[in-house]
């Protein structure tokens, strides 16, 4: 018979001791990471926005500056500098001769255009009646019908062409869009000036915002672009009016300025820094608001993947407000957009309204 030592017999209550609180704890620590923690998700699907691009400006007294949008030679000034103008007043006019021929031709050309498409329709009428009767082929009367359809198109051509060159014509004289002061006068009588360069600047009541715009960003942002103009937290909408042909050589920067007169209700100062959204292009893609992006050395967002808390990178690609478009993320993901602060990674969730 086998006898044993007290030693051995505390030995192994030592190790039973062991097994059990290390159970145990295992248990407990199942237990909790089993917990379900309640969140709020929003299922992601794809998004059209405009996007934005953001600068800093400062806010000046508008201006006005005046260009043609054709090329041609300076024949009247009807203004001096500094003088008072009201909306409506002819400030300056370029020689019409040859806008003026330009369109005649056009006109010419578009009406010789219109006789050869209704001959070619008449004489198509005329023959379909015979293929009707058998007296030509088939092939006879499809080279007619082309023949025909070409002319008709030619006919669209010349009228499009001939509007153009009256648009043309009807653009050689600037007309003051608004009240205000001639600050300056570029060109003089006589010169040859290009198409979009400045000829009159007119200092008008009220203000605008004003930014240096990159060549990059030149490509995108236009005459006529959305702008969103941010001063002193309340929000306006505005549009580029002016953009400098020549960067500044020091920054190779454009000066851009925005006009957002149109809105009375906003105060602001000369000299009052500002934040400036052009808005540029629609784009699709997913678009989520940028507060629920965290950093931990990387941007990432918490999801719900099969009701446990997944932390997944992301990465900004654009901006639109408070929304910014990631990639990283896809279609009908679970967005975790409350709940997810004091839950570690790999937690059970559920979701909850």
């Amino acid at each position: 018979m086998k006898i044993f030592s007290l030693k051995t017999f505390n030995y192994a209550l030592l190790l039973l001791a062991v097994f059990t609180t290390s159970s145990c704890s295992d248990i407990k620590e199942e237990q909790i990471a089993e917990l379900e923690f309640p969140v709020e998700i929003e299922i992601l699907k794809i998004k059209e926005r405009v996007r934005q691009i953001e600068y800093f400006g400062i806010i000046s007294s508008k201006i006005i500056n005046y260009s043609f949008l054709t090329p041609g030679r300076v024949k009247s000034i009807f203004v001096s500098k500094n003088q008072f103008v009201k909306k409506g007043t002819k400030l300056m006019q370029l020689e019409t001769k040859g806008f003026s021929l330009a369109f005649n031709v056009a006109k010419n050309q578009e009406t010789q255009a219109e006789s050869a498409y209704l001959e070619a329709e008449k004489y198509y009428q005329n023959l379909d009646k015979v293929f009707k009767l058998g007296g030509v082929s088939g092939t006879d009367i499809e080279k007619v019908k082309l023949d025909r359809d070409v002319k008709y198109k030619d006919w669209e051509q010349s009228k499009i062409n001939s509007d153009a060159k009256n648009e043309d014509f009807k653009q050689a004289t600037l007309i003051a869009q608004t009240n205000g002061i001639v600050s300056d006068i570029l060109p003089k009588v006589g010169e040859l000036i290009d198409a979009g360069a400045e000829t009159i600047i007119i200092q008008g009541k009220g203000l605008f915002a004003e930014t240096a715009l990159s060549q990059k960003d030149l490509e995108i942002v236009k005459k006529g672009t959305k702008v969103i103009v941010e001063i002193k937290n309340q929000k306006v909408n505005g549009e580029v009016n002016y953009i400098a042909t020549l960067p500044d050589f020091q920054t190779f920067r454009h000066t851009v300025k925005i006009d957002f007169s149109n809105n009375s209700s906003i105060k602001a100062s000369i000299g009052l820094t500002t934040k400036i959204y052009f808005e540029t292009d629609t784009l699709k893609g997913i678009w989520i608001p940028i507060k629920y992006i965290s950093n931990n050395g990387q941007d990432f967002v918490n999801v719900s993947e099969n009701n446990r808390l997944r932390k997944k990178v992301v990465q900004i690609i654009d901006f639109s407000g408070e929304e910014v478009r990631v990639s990283g993320l896809k279609e009908n993901d679970k967005l975790i957009t409350r709940g997810a602060a004091s839950i570690k990674e790999g937690y059970k969730v559920k979701i909850v309204k």
